[in-house]
């Protein structure tokens, strides 16, 4: 399949991606769970199976497989490869199975009797049939039967996926806002008007007024579907892989369609299609770049062949099952948490996780993928095993056969009383430190660094219209605000902090024919506003800026640093009437103390 580009219909494909972090609810915003704590060596030392159970993998002619098979006891975390020469767990009793997979192969289950001390289980050929008519399966109907908590605890998929961005897509409706040019009450802006000059048509600057709310897909190109469905409705995606006007799926439909990034479109993924330089192609957005395996109108899943509970003890499994070690891999998230539109880059967190010391190379020990980050279960600052444990269908550690499928902790902030990405807050830390200067009109000088500490890309990543407002409040004993004599203003755009001590972490672009910025409207032609204006926090690297204060009382001054995670831009937020998406307090710090002796100052972290 190709696609076409010219000037007039960049939105074809490009529209993608509006609000895909408005709605994926900022997937790679933030690595909490991963980032934070220090890998243990890729050449550990394989453990000894200490089991006394033997377990033989044939093919379908009771040949020995060996080669990359592996074999599970559901409802346990008991896993074991051929590292050893063979396999062997620990116990099965007889409301158990053993599960064993090997590639190529689909994953089959033997009964246990408690008391024999080897198993036999024959694995059989993969059929590679892909069924593009295949009638995508609802979460809340067949995933429901076993995936709902039904089973022991901590397993919970659908409870987790239904909290996520994933999940959300038409639940919240900024995509909705945005792809149709209306706000959540309703009302329209007007159509976008466009004129010729020059004999080249240009899209004239929208009349910001009252009856302005914000812009829209469909106001620039009402003839054109976009490529949004790819990404945020891919069970609307027909075997004729067509582009799916989403104005029809307004409000959301109540079958699959509605499910937005749904169980099943994920567990039918078999690979991912990427160039020689592991990006997805330009014309392969979204789903298009998955390679599926959707065989018959049979219930198959394809996982990373994780611990496997079973609710009936006679039924090892309601449907038929293979792995594939994608499941584990960051390529997996990369056709739609990758894209270029012309000549800028808009999303690119799976390009900046490349970038990143956690990304560049599996050799390393603080090597770290999207899912090690964003879907484990490990506990901040916990030690990570090696990569060859983290892996799907290996012999994984007992944390990595439980993927978290919330992705970015979504849970409710007892302060805002709303939910949130947890992950975002605390993945950036500040240090501030002060300087007194006399010869300078007796001024106070605040440094501050920021630092991305927990997020494997840029912080923010994706959607451009994210953003962090870094804030330096100054006051003397009396809580008067002290004036700025010198530093970084934040800019107009900042909403109410427009004018104040601080600056803006974002990727500022600016549309070409219009000149509007920062612009949300990434479907038509864009730029950054200014070389550098893209500087957003990379990981590891520290941003230093100082901001100085004039001392008239030199008894005492109090000095808040707050930094300030923002969904959206503040007169688009107003126009969308977006006003589910508070803002997020990552850090903040209140230094107190007397001027003259900035040694003297104490800080510390604000709750």
């Amino acid at each position: 399949m190709s696609i076409i580009y010219t000037r007039f219909s960049a939105g074809i494909w490009q529209v993608i991606f509006v609000g895909l972090l408005l709605t994926f609810g900022m997937i790679f915003s933030s690595c909490s769970a991963g980032l934070g704590r220090s890998a243990a060596s890729t050449d550990t030392p394989i453990p000894p199976d200490e089991g006394i159970i033997v377990v033989s993998v044939t093919d379908e002619l009771q040949n020995p497989i060996t080669d990359g098979a592996v074999v599970r006891v559901t409802n346990s975390t008991q896993v074991d490869s051929n590292d050893n020469g063979m396999f062997r767990v620990v116990s099965c009793d007889s409301t158990q199975f053993i599960s064993a997979w090997a590639p190529g192969r689909e994953a089959a289950f033997k009964r246990c009797d408690g008391q024999s001390t080897s198993y036999q289980i024959q694995l059989m050929p993969l059929m590679g049939y892909d069924n593009a008519d295949y009638a995508w399966a609802p979460a809340n109907g067949n995933c429901s039967n076993c995936h709902a908590g039904l089973i022991g605890t901590g397993y919970d998929e659908l409870r987790e996926w239904s909290m996520s961005g994933h999940a959300r897509v038409f639940d919240k409706r900024h995509l909705e806002t945005m792809y149709l040019g209306i706000s959540m009450g309703g009302s329209i802006s007007p159509q976008t008007q466009w004129a010729l000059i020059n004999y080249d048509r240009v899209r004239m600057p929208p009349a910001i007024n009252n009856n302005y709310y914000g812009p829209g897909f469909k106001l620039d190109f009402p003839k054109q579907a976009g490529n949004c469905a790819y990404c945020h409705a891919p069970a609307t995606i027909s075997s004729s892989q067509v582009n799916v006007d989403l104005s029809t799926l307004f409000p959301k439909p109540t079958d699959v369609r509605g499910e937005g990034v749904t169980c099943d479109v994920c567990h039918k993924v078999l690979n991912v299609s990427l160039d020689e330089n592991g990006f997805p192609f330009a014309d392969r957005p979204g789903i298009l770049s998955f390679e599926f395996l959707r065989p018959d109108s049979t219930i198959f899943a394809i996982g990373p062949f994780a611990n496997i509970l079973t609710r009936d003890p006679n039924l090892p499994t309601d449907h038929r099952l293979t792995c594939s070690p994608i499941f584990s891999q960051s390529e997996f998230c990369a056709a739609c948490h990758y894209g270029k539109f012309g000549d800028i880059q808009i999303y690119n967190s799976y390009g900046e996780w490349r970038q990143s010391k956690y990304g560049k190379n599996p050799a390393e020990s603080d090597y770290m993928t999207c899912q090690d980050c964003h879907m484990s279960h490990l506990v901040p600052g916990e030690e990570a095993p090696p990569l060859s444990r983290r892996q799907a269908c290996s012999e994984s550690d007992s944390n990595f056969q439980n993927f978290d499928h919330n992705l970015m902790s979504f849970g409710l902030d007892e302060n805002l009383g709303r939910e949130i990405p947890l992950m975002v807050r605390g993945a950036a830390k500040l240090k501030v430190d002060f300087k007194y200067e006399p010869d300078k009109k007796n001024s106070l000088n605040v440094i501050v660094r920021v630092e991305n500490i927990k997020a494997g890309h840029k912080f923010p990543t994706d959607s451009p219209l994210r953003h962090l407002i870094l804030v330096v409040d100054a006051k003397d004993r009396l809580g008067t605000s002290l004036l700025q004599a010198d530093g970084e203003r934040i800019p107009n755009w900042g909403g109410e902090y427009s004018g104040l001590p601080g600056k803006i972490f974002a990727n500022l672009l600016v549309e070409e024919d219009t000149n509007i910025s920062p612009t949300a409207a990434y479907w038509n032609e864009t730029k950054l506003a200014w070389n550098g204006a893209d500087n957003r926090l990379v990981p590891g690297e520290v941003d230093k800026s100082e901001y100085f204060f004039p001392i008239l009382d030199t008894r005492e001054v109090r000095v808040t640093v707050t930094l300030v995670y923002r969904f959206a831009f503040s007169n688009l937020t107003a126009q969308k009437q977006w006003f589910d998406r508070p803002d997020i307090v990552v850090a903040s710090m209140s230094c107190i103390g007397n001027p003259t002796t900035p040694n003297s100052m104490e800080c510390k972290d604000v709750e």
